[in-house]
Formats: structure tokens, sequence, C-alpha cells
């Protein structure tokens, strides 16, 4: 197979493409299996894995705009999958926790995500999902750094 020249690449709007699908495979499966989307059930694995967060925080590490971190909260309190407190260091700031409820989604979402993963994987074979793994990993390093 012929190699593309690196200007008939296009990484981006293939990357861009990609994700897209990916997400909506995803956030489809989610919703019918888990009834959470792809945004919620990201919010659930962070408050899972770190405990409670600062809404600033949610934004930073998930990579989303403050408007939007306070609508998927609002939108996950009122379905009781998180509570929202505020921030006794800092009155204007919000604290937002893990319901029961919402313990209980992220745990069946992260089976869904991890059953996902594995079928990527075994689309791409396990030395170029390692490959895939450390590029991304890369590109996310040089936005975050």
């Amino acid at each position: 197979m012929a190699r593309a020249r690196a200007v008939d690449r296009r990484l981006y709007l293939l990357l861009e493409i990609t994700a897209r699908r990916l997400h909506r495979q995803a956030d489809a499966r989610l919703r019918s299996e888990a009834g959470v989307t792809a945004a919620q059930s990201a919010v659930l694995f962070l408050l899972m894995r770190r405990g409670e967060r600062r809404m600033g925080a949610i934004s930073e590490t998930l990579a989303l705009g403050a408007p939007a971190v306070t609508g998927l909260v609002t939108r996950m309190e009122a379905a009781g999958l998180v509570t929202r407190s505020q921030d006794s260091a800092d009155k204007r700031g919000a604290i937002v926790t893990l319901t029961e409820a919402g313990r209980e989604l992220a745990i069946k979402a992260d089976q869904i995500l991890r059953e996902i993963n594995g079928e990527l994987a075994e689309r791409l074979g396990e030395e170029d999902a390692d490959r895939l793994h450390d590029l991304l990993g890369r590109l996310n390093m040089d936005e975050a750094g």
C-alpha cells in the first residue's frame, strides 16, 4: 500500500470524523444499555475514580467549557446521579458528588465502555491498539502541556 504524502493525510479531518462516529456509537449504546450519555458517563467516571470535584476541575479534566459542565451537572442532578453543594473554602464554587444511583450507573457504563474498547482492540489488533493508545496519549499530552 502506497504511503500518503504528509500534505495529503488530512490527519485532523480523519481524527475528527473518527471521533464523531465513535462518540455517536458509544453514546447510543450507553443510552440504550445504561440510560446515560457518553458525556454523563465521563463525569460519573471522574467522580467515581477521583471523588468529589469542583465544577472547574470537571471542566478542565474533561476539556469542556464551564457552561457545558453546568448544564451537564444540572441534568445529572435532576436525574439523581450527582449532588451539588457550595464549596466551603470558596463560596462562589460548587462541589459535585456522586450519589449511590450515580455510582451504580458509572459501574454499568464502565463495563459497556470496556466492551467497546475490547471491540476496538480486536478490530485493530493488539499491537496497533497499543500504538494508537500511545500516539493519542502523545497528542493529548502536547495539548495539556
